[in-house]
Order: C-alpha cells, then sequence, then structure tokens
C-alpha cells in the first residue's frame, strides 16, 4: 500500500499540487468485485480545497487511471454501516448514494478516520458521520502528539516485521567462538542443548540484577516522563486556543478571497461583453456609401461598377460573419440581418436584369456577314463580346456563393442568346465555304471553281466511270436534295478520278484553323465568366478519352469497331458537366455543320476522303497532346468518327465495285481496269499519307482492297474467256507485282511475294501447256516411258517392250525434221502473241521461257535415250544449236 500511495502521490497529485491523505481498496457493492482505489486529498495552497478521488489499475501494466473526482464539500454523510462489529462495507452519500465494501476492516477504518479528521479541519464538522465505533472517532480526537509518536511506532513495527537484520561482525564472531568451544560435543545435541540453557540462566540472573539495581534510575526517570506529560498537556492547550485564534482568522480569510473571486468573475463578464460588443459593431456595421452602390448603383459605368463590386464583398463578409446562437436573439442583430437580406435581394434582381439584357443583346447583334464583307473564310472573333462581360466576373462569383438556383439560370440564358448569334455566324460561315467549293450561291449553279483540279484521262472510258461512281454511291443516302443538285452537276461537269489536288486540303486546314480558337475562346470564357470547376468527369471528352483511346479510334477497321472511351456515368445527366452543357447548347449545330462539310468535301472529290482523314487525324492528336479544352477535344473526335465512317464506306464501296467487276468475253482482256484503279488510288494515297504520323487506317484499307482485287482476278480468269485463265492471271499479277516493287510500301510487302509467287506459278503453267504441242507425240512416247519405269521396268529393259521398242522411238523422230520443229514454234508464238496483251509487256519474257523449257525438254529426251536405248545410236534429227536459231529467227521475223 506504502508502494501504491507513493506511486498515486507522484503521478497524480504531486503535478496538481495536493497531498495524498488517506486510501483505501474497495469496490462497488452490489457488482462484481472490481477493485479500486478510494484517495482522500488536500491542495497545497490556499484556499484549501479537499476532494475524493477514484483510481483504476489500467488494463495493461502497473500504472492506474483516474475514474471519478468529488469535492469534499459536497459529502453529506459518512455510513460506516456498524458501530459495533467490523464491518467492511461503508456509504458514501454525495448527491446520490455509493455504496462501497473495503478489501478489510481495518482500512476501512485508518479511512474512515482520515475523512473524520478532514471533516473537523477543513469542513468544521459539517459532514455526518453515523454507524462508525467511537473509538475510532476519540482516536481521532486525541492530542497530536500522541498522533506523533504512535504514527512512527506503527511505522518501525511494520519495518520491524518486514525488515530482516543481518548479524553485525561483533555477533557473528562471538556466535563462532560459542561454536568453537562446543565443536567435540556439538554431535551431542541434547548435551550441546542444556549446556546453552544453563548459560541463558546465567545471563537472565545477571539480567535480573542489574534491573534491581537500576530500580531507582527507573523510577526517577518515570517521574520525569509524569511532568513531561503535564508539561505536555499545557502546551497543547496553549496551541489549541491558538488554533482556534487562526480558525477565526482563516475563515475571514476565506470570506475576503471569496469575495475578490466574485469580484474579479465581474470584471471578466464586463471585458467579454465588451468584446463582443465591439465585435458585432465591427463585423455587422455596412457603411452608408455600400448600401447607395447596392441600391442605386450604375453597372454600366466602370467606376460605378467597381463601387458596387466592392460593396457586395463588403455586405457578403457581413452575412457571412459567424454569429452564435445568443448572437442572433439579440433584436439589434436581427434587424441588420434583415436589412443585409433586404440589399442582397434587390442588388441581385438590378444584377440580375442588367447581365441578361447584356446578353440579350449580344445574341441579337446583327454583325456584318462573310458574304458581305472580302469574301475571306474567317470567322468573327468575339473577344469584344467576351472583354464586356469579363469585368462582372467577381458579381458572378458572388451570385453562385449566394443563389445557385439563379446563377445556374443565368448560364442557361447566355447560352440560348450566344447561340443565336453563333448560329447565324456558323451559317454564313458554311454558305460561303460551300460556295468556293462548288459555285453554288443563293440556288444559282456556277461552274465548279478553276482550282479544283482535274486530272487528264489516262485510262479508258470504263476505268473512268468505275472509280467516278464509287464514292457516291456511300454518300448519296445521306444528302438533301440541294446536295443531289451538286453532285448531280458535279458528275456532269467532270470526271472524278482520284486526286492529289491541294485546294480542297488548303480549305479544310483553313475551316479548321477557324473554328478551333473560336471554339477555346469561347470554351475559355465560358470556365472563368461562369466559375466551372473542372473534374474528373466533366473535363474528359465523350468520345475521345485519351491519346491512346483516340488512337484506337482512328486505327479501327469499321466504324462498328470503333470503341467509344468514355470517363464519365453511362447516365448521360450525370456525365456531362455544365460547361459541357453549355458548350453543346451554344454551338449546338457546329457538329452537324461540320460533318456536312465532309460529306461536300468527299463529293468534291474522292480523294478528299484521304485528306480529310490525314487532317482531322492530326488536329484531333495535337488537340490531345496540346491538353486543349474539352469541347474542342469531344468535337474533333466526334469529326473523326464520321471521317473514318465515310472512308471506310469508301473503301467498302471500292471493294464491292472491284468483287462485282465485269469484262466482255469477245475481247482481248490484258490489264484489268480495277487494276490499274488500284494503282491510281495508292499512288494518290502515298502522296497525301507522305507526312502523315499514322496510317494505320491507309494500310488496313491497303489490304482491303489488294485483297479484293486478288479474288476478283482469279474470278474473272475462271469465266468461259477466250484468253486462258493464266495468261490473266499471270498478267495481272505481273502489273501489281512491279507496282508494289516501285511503289516499297511496307504493309504490302506479303502481298507483293503473293502476286510474284501468283505470277510465277501460272506463268510456269502456261509454259509447260502449251510448249508441249510442238513434240507432242515424242512428249507422249516418252511418258509412257517413264510410267513404266515407275512401274518397276528396269530402264535397260524398256526397248525390249514392244510399244517402246527401238523401231517405234525411230518412228516418233522421224516425225520431227528440224523444219517441222520450226514451223511448229511458229505456230506456238502466233498463239502466244494472240494470248497476250501489249499492256502487259510479257511476249519476251514468255517466249525466252518457253526457249528455256523447250531446250530443257530436248535435254530430257537424250537423256532418257542414253539410258533406256544404251547403244542404239539414236538421235534426234535437230540439236540444241538448231532449237536457239529457230527461236531467234521467229522472233526477229515478228
Amino acid at each position: 500500500m506504502i508502494a501504491v500511495r507513493n506511486q498515486l502521490q507522484k503521478d497524480f497529485f504531486t503535478p496538481q499540487e495536493e497531498r495524498l491523505l488517506g486510501l483505501v481498496y474497495a469496490w462497488k457493492a452490489g457488482k462484481k468485485r472490481k477493485n479500486c482505489v478510494l484517495c482522500a486529498a488536500v491542495s497545497t495552497d490556499r484556499p484549501y480545497q479537499a476532494s475524493l478521488v477514484k483510481f483504476k489499475k489500467a488494463d495493461k501494466g502497473d500504472a492506474y487511471k483516474q475514474v471519478a473526482w468529488w469535492s469534499f464539500e459536497d459529502l453529506l454523510v459518512v455510513d460506516g454501516k456498524d458501530a459495533y462489529k467490523d464491518n467492511p462495507e461503508f456509504d458514501l452519500q454525495f448527491d446520490k448514494v455509493y455504496k462501497w465494501i473495503a478489501s478489510n476492516s481495518g482500512e476501512k477504518n485508518s479511512f474512515m478516520s482520515c475523512l473524520f479528521k478532514l471533516n473537523r479541519r477543513y469542513m468544521h464538522g459539517r459532514i455526518k458521520f453515523i454507524n462508525i465505533s467511537s473509538q475510532i472517532l476519540e482516536e481521532c480526537l486525541r492530542p497530536p502528539v500522541e498522533e506523533r509518536t504512535s504514527e512512527p511506532i506503527e511505522v518501525e513495527d511494520e519495518a520491524e516485521i518486514d525488515v530482516y537484520e543481518v548479524l553485525t561482525p561483533k555477533e557473528a564472531l562471538d556466535v563462532g567462538k560459542i561454536m568453537e568451544q562446543f565443536d567435540q560435543s556439538i554431535s551431542n545435541s541434547e548435551a550441546f542443548a542444556e549446556k546453552m540453557s544453563k548459560d541463558l540462566h546465567v545471563l537472565d540472573e545477571a539480567n535480573i540484577r542489574s534491573i534491581i539495581v537500576s530500580e531507582k534510575q527507573v523510577t526517577e526517570l518515570m517521574e520525569l516522563i509524569d511532568m513531561s506529560l503535564v508539561d505536555v498537556r499545557n502546551i497543547e492547550q496553549t496551541l489549541q486556543t491558538y488554533e482556534e485564534l487562526l480558525q477565526s482568522v482563516k475563515e475571514q480569510m476565506d470570506h475576503i478571497h471569496q469575495s475578490n473571486y466574485q469580484l474579479q468573475v465581474i470584471d471578466c463578464n464586463q471585458q467579454k461583453l465588451l468584446e463582443e460588443v465591439i465585435f458585432l459593431v465591427d463585423k455587422l456595421d455596412l457603411a452608408e456609401e455600400h448600401q447607395v452602390a447596392l441600391r442605386t448603383g450604375d453597372l454600366s459605368i466602370p467606376e460605378s461598377l467597381e463601387a458596387c463590386i466592392t460593396a457586395v464583398e463588403t455586405l457578403n463578409n457581413c452575412m457571412n460573419v459567424k454569429l452564435s446562437t445568443g448572437h442572433r436573439k439579440l433584436q439589434s442583430v436581427v434587424e441588420q440581418l434583415i436589412t443585409f437580406e433586404n440589399l442582397r435581394q434587390q442588388f441581385e434582381s438590378r444584377f440580375i436584369r442588367h447581365i441578361s439584357n447584356i446578353f440579350v443583346l449580344q445574341g441579337n447583334d446583327p454583325g456584318v456577314s462573310l458574304m458581305q464583307q472580302t469574301g475571306e473564310l474567317i470567322f468573327p472573333r468575339h473577344k469584344f463580346y467576351h472583354d464586356e462581360l469579363l469585368p462582372y466576373n467577381p458579381l458572378m462569383a458572388w451570385l453562385k456563393s449566394s443563389n445557385l438556383v439563379i446563377f445556374n439560370g443565368l448560364s442557361k440564358v447566355y447560352a440560348e442568346n450566344i447561340k443565336k448569334l453563333y448560329d447565324k455566324q456558323v451559317k454564313d460561315f458554311f454558305d460561303l465555304l460551300k460556295f468556293k467549293l462548288t459555285g453554288i450561291k443563293d440556288g444559282m449553279k456556277f461552274k465548279i471553281q478553276e482550282s479544283i483540279e482535274k486530272l487528264t484521262a489516262s485510262t479508258s472510258n470504263l476505268q473512268k466511270t468505275f472509280f467516278r461512281n464509287t464514292l457516291y454511291e456511300h454518300l448519296e443516302p445521306e444528302v438533301d436534295i440541294t446536295d443531289r443538285g451538286i453532285l448531280d452537276k458535279a458528275k456532269d461537269d467532270q470526271d472524278r478520278e482520284w486526286s492529289t489536288s491541294s485546294f480542297c486540303t488548303e480549305i479544310i486546314d483553313q475551316v479548321l484553323a477557324e473554328l478551333e480558337p473560336i471554339c477555346i475562346a469561347e470554351e475559355e470564357f465560358v470556365t472563368r465568366f461562369f466559375i466551372l470547376v473542372e473534374d474528373t468527369y466533366s473535363e474528359t471528352p465523350q468520345l475521345v478519352g485519351s491519346k491512346s483511346d483516340l488512337v484506337v479510334a482512328i486505327n479501327q477497321d469499321s466504324i462498328e469497331k470503333v470503341r467509344i472511351y468514355r470517363s464519365t456515368p453511362e447516365q448521360e445527366d450525370l456525365g456531362i458537366s455544365n460547361k459541357q452543357k453549355i458548350m453543346n447548347e451554344i454551338f449546338s449545330t457546329l457538329e452537324l455543320d461540320l460533318r456536312g462539310f465532309v460529306n461536300l468535301c468527299d463529293k468534291i472529290n474522292p480523294s478528299n476522303t484521304l485528306h480529310l482523314l490525314v487532317i482531322v487525324s492530326q488536329c484531333a492528336l495535337s488537340a490531345q497532346d496540346a491538353d486543349s479544352p474539352p469541347f474542342i477535344k469531344s468535337t474533333f473526335g466526334n469529326i473523326l468518327v464520321h471521317v473514318k465512317r465515310n472512308f471506310d464506306k469508301c473503301i467498302s464501296g471500292l471493294c464491292k465495285q472491284i468483287e462485282e467487276a465485269k469484262v466482255p468475253k469477245k475481247t482481248k482482256i490484258g490489264i484489268l481496269p480495277f487494276v490499274i484503279g488500284f494503282e491510281e488510288f495508292l499512288t494518290v494515297a502515298e502522296t497525301i499519307f507522305k507526312n502523315a504520323e499514322r496510317r494505320g487506317d491507309l494500310d488496313k484499307a491497303y489490304n482491303k482492297i489488294i485483297a479484293a482485287v486478288f479474288t476478283s482476278i482469279e474470278n474473272i480468269a475462271l469465266m468461259n474467256l477466250k484468253i486462258p485463265p493464266d495468261v490473266v492471271i499471270m498478267e495481272n499479277f505481273h502489273q501489281i507485282y512491279c507496282f508494289l516493287s516501285e511503289m516499297k510500301i511496307n504493309s504490302l510487302e506479303d502481298r507483293k511475294k503473293e502476286a510474284h509467287q501468283q505470277y510465277s506459278e501460272h506463268l510456269n503453267l502456261y509454259v509447260t501447256k502449251y510448249l508441249g504441242q510442238p513434240l507432242e507425240k515424242l512428249n507422249i512416247f516418252f511418258d509412257g516411258v517413264k510410267t513404266r519405269i515407275a512401274q518397276g521396268v528396269k530402264e535397260d529393259e524398256i526397248s525390249y517392250q514392244l510399244v517402246f521398242s527401238k523401231q517405234e522411238l525411230r518412228k516418233v523422230i522421224e516425225k520431227y525434221q528440224g523444219k517441222e520443229v520450226k514451223k511448229a514454234l511458229e505456230t506456238l508464238y502466233k498463239k502466244v502473241l494472240k494470248h497476250l496483251s501489249e499492256e502487259g509487256n510479257l511476249l519476251q519474257v514468255v517466249w525466252c521461257t518457253m526457249q528455256g523449257e523447250f531446250v530443257h525438254q530436248y535435254k530430257q529426251f537424250e537423256e532418257m535415250i542414253v539410258r533406256c536405248y544404251p547403244g542404239s545410236g539414236i538421235t534426234m534429227n535437230f540439236s540444241i544449236e538448231d532449237i536457239l536459231q529457230y527461236f531467234l529467227d521467229i522472233t526477229k521475223s515478228n
């Protein structure tokens, strides 16, 4: 307990300048036993304050924590439960009764004695003690000297009981000497014990004699003690008198201290009241000039506008002062707040009317149309309108914080009115654009602009018709009546071919260059003027989420496979931010007009589809890299998807035309028209995509078209034509191979190898098929020989076969003299000349191949004669030199 007492004094009471006087281990009656420590303590400074504190041991470690505290002045009754028997239970009555059970009766009695002393010393006996043994209370009433002498004795007794005393060196030496004297007889314990007992009696007798001798001295000592006790009683009575006098002085000092404390409280309250009044006056005071500005300030004059802005900021500060509940109950504060609210509403109404009028005037501004100006493609800038509205930006910020509903309504009013101006300007812009592209104005038809280049006819009428109609087929279902008139005139007035004309390219660049800064400037103004906070949902374009997503959109095979990446939720209303809604409202027709412009460019010339794909892709990627505002990213992304759709339809139309191509059966075919058209398409496309960063769509289109070309060549070759199929395939694949070798397109390398393979394969098939005719019977004869050898007949036994005897061989050889062979080769040459076309330019290649193959057959014949008819002396009627001379003579003669 002493250790716990010291620990509590050190950890809790000393830091609070208190002194621990008593403690008891106890727990609440009627509940599960949970030991705690009840402590009685008093402050060390005047005025003395006594208290009771409850401590509980922490869950971990030996530390204690305070769980309850009571002021000693609130203690009313101390109930010991039983004054005659030892009972560990006791009650402490404050505002309610707390029932306790001490760990033992002794600790309880000590704690009761401590409480009784505190009651007498500091509470002047105001606390009532009941059911407590009078013996315990009498001990508390003993003189202080007895208390002071008894307490150390108790401590000494406890110390004697608890402390083990070690023998001194002298005592240890005496014990050692005694043991040495009886070292021989120590084994006889009884004799040793008897000896020790006798010695003890001797010592007792000596002590008694000494006491008797000193009896006189003891008597004198007792007399002195009695005299001392009398003096002590006298001193105690004197001290008691002094204590009573001091107690009266103490009460007077406590009364004075209490009076001073009340005066301090009054002074402190007055000081706080003054601070609150100063606070309310400073924070809720609005100058008269500010009130005048709010009521009658002219918002159209810059100086007056600045005064209104300052007044609004001051009013806003006054209305946003943090007031407590007590402040709001003051009549003057309530009246001032009502005044502020009236001023706010008056100015809010004035400002809304003023700014709405500006929106309406801007939206109805007639301006000057592009046609009435210089006729150049220059979109009017709106910097003047923006500069007119930006000075009101602080007031818009104030309105957003004070009335969000009206603020959002203003953004809609602005969008509705400025939309009228943009709609008119966009319409004029695209009308002028259509006039520059087509020469059509106000319902009149003019000639197509001379700057639209027209290629010289380089192919047959079949080729022109094929490529002229391809693009129109995928556009015509989408065009209106006016566009159909443009389309018909374009068909009638000029031949449509793939072209690298730069006129439309310049127009496309100029259109995008004019529209992009307009959209960016308007979006930046809307963001700044309407204080639109950027967020992860709203600032992501709806169609193109990132650069990688844009590349995915560009490189898909068809528009059905274009994946639209959205970072917003699927619910459109939740996903589109206020800024996006405003921009979509303002430029509601821009995207439709751009799509119409794209379709018109495609009608002017099919190659414009390629130009658009390159330019729009580059613009979309540039906008993504430059971190442009979301609206321009979204618009370019949507237009890119539309351009990609037109491009895919164009490619699909080309493939369909190629697959359905037919040729007349009675004429020489030569190089097929769609092969020539494919070459023209590749030439134009490579020129347009020369500096393009991405060409994934083009490479996929190449593979689609060339696959259709290969399939169509093979299908046409299988038709019942007068020309052998091998010739059709050989000439066209040779043409494709030569062209691809010249163009050096990486994505078509595999197709180039395939074309060369097809050409070589069908060249060999054609040569092999028609070269067997000059020596037909000889070929049949040796084919039979090869068959017998394959069946197991030995080569040197072939001559014994009746059908393949030497005589039969000589008969066959005799039929092929030199003149007959040369005549057969001339007939073959004429047939080859009839089969091949001039465009293919393969006559010499085929004839030289036939020459090599004929020489190879001749050598095979001679080898077979040597192997199967050894020593027969059979030879051909012409030599290899004769064959070479025959081929040379035939070539020179033709």
